[in-house]
């Protein structure tokens, strides 16, 4: 099975459906079992949703960039 450290490093390409199928199997996998990246996955996912589904956010890349760099520092184990 794969770490939560791996988990947190495809997650990106999991969401967007451009994880490849053997990488997918074992990201859904490891959300089977692990509790903490369970919820991280849900909470980004509805974040994700909204925030698409909103259409009102336009920022420039580079706070996209920082916005996503402070989001993974902090749930990084």
């Amino acid at each position: 099975m794969i770490s939560c450290e791996r988990f947190m490093a495809e997650l990106g390409e999991y969401l967007e459906g451009d994880a490849a199928a053997g990488i997918r199997r074992q990201l859904e996998e490891h959300l089977s079992h692990c509790r903490t990246c369970w919820v991280t996955y849900d909470s980004v996912r509805k974040t994700l949703r909204i925030v698409t589904d909103s259409a009102c956010f336009d920022v420039s890349e580079a706070l996209s960039e920082s916005i996503v760099e402070r989001v993974m520092a902090r749930v990084r184990p």
